[in-house]
């Protein structure tokens, strides 16, 4: 049972609860039955006053608690090892992208998916479904593309960082700045396996103009309402429909592809 009095961040100028943290996902629409796919930067949000795994276990089994196993709770753990000639290993190969991540998909209920590249950590009841994809990590059959279908919820903690989800619909598009590579390596998998494996990558032409402007994205995206944010702690908490939001993208870069991108 979680102690909803429980303090475990300090800011400047106040202490944040576990009861602020089920407010602040309750004010974002967070509910039962959500499929929600986590991007964080948590030590941004203030000083923890908990231990670093407590810290992680506070935010973790709040979603959960709030999701239910009947929805979904959803992590990325990129790893770009494959991109470097180096073997995938499901079990073994480190996130990447921060250690809540990292944290979240050595839990024992959790289930990782064999994307090389762009592996997600998956709890909930669905999460065998969501385990089989294809290779392509920004198609219609991958786990964001899943995600549209679903009405699924991208939900950003500590800062306003963690737009992956928009190539799905730079790639839907098939913009001009981006070309598909592909990658040959290996993966072993959950049985111990090992195959290889050649990956697709739609990946940015360094010879044009083709970075994200991340803070004009997230601007559109919350005058459009398809993101809704509230300050907590040091930062920020944030939340996209994704459903809303890669249909009202795809229709603004068949306008002007590059829309988004950095001058």
């Amino acid at each position: 049972m979680l102690d909803l009095n429980k303090e475990f961040i300090i800011t400047n100028d106040k202490i944040v609860s576990v009861r602020d943290f089920y407010n602040a996902l309750a004010f974002l629409e967070i509910k039962k039955y959500d499929i929600v796919c986590v991007h964080s930067q948590i030590f941004s949000l203030g000083k923890p006053l908990v231990g670093k795994d407590e810290f992680m276990q506070i935010i973790v089994n709040v979603l959960q608690d709030i999701i239910s196993t009947e929805g979904m709770l959803i992590m990325p753990t990129f790893t770009y090892s494959f991109c470097k000639n180096e073997i995938y290993d499901v079990y073994n190969s480190p996130s990447t992208v921060g250690i809540l991540t990292e944290y979240f998909r050595n839990l024992s209920d959790v289930l990782r998916t064999e994307h090389p590249i762009f592996s997600f950590a998956l709890w909930g009841d669905r999460k065998k479904l969501y385990s089989d994809i294809g290779l392509d990590a920004f198609g219609m059959d991958s786990v964001y593309g899943k995600m549209i279908l679903d009405k699924g919820k991208l939900l950003m903690i500590g800062a306003d960082k963690g737009y992956t989800f928009y190539y799905l619909a730079e790639e839907y598009v098939n913009v001009k700045h981006r070309y598909f590579k592909n990658f040959q390596g290996s993966i072993r998998n959950k049985a111990g396996y090992t195959y290889s494996e050649i990956v697709p990558y739609f990946v940015r032409d360094l010879s044009k103009r083709s970075e994200l402007d991340e803070n004009l994205l997230s601007d559109y995206l919350l005058e459009n309402e398809c993101q809704k944010k509230i300050d907590f702690g040091k930062g920020t908490l944030s939340v996209i429909d994704c459903n809303k939001a890669f249909y009202l993208l795809a229709c603004e870069l068949g306008r002007d592809e590059s829309r988004f991108l950095k001058e």
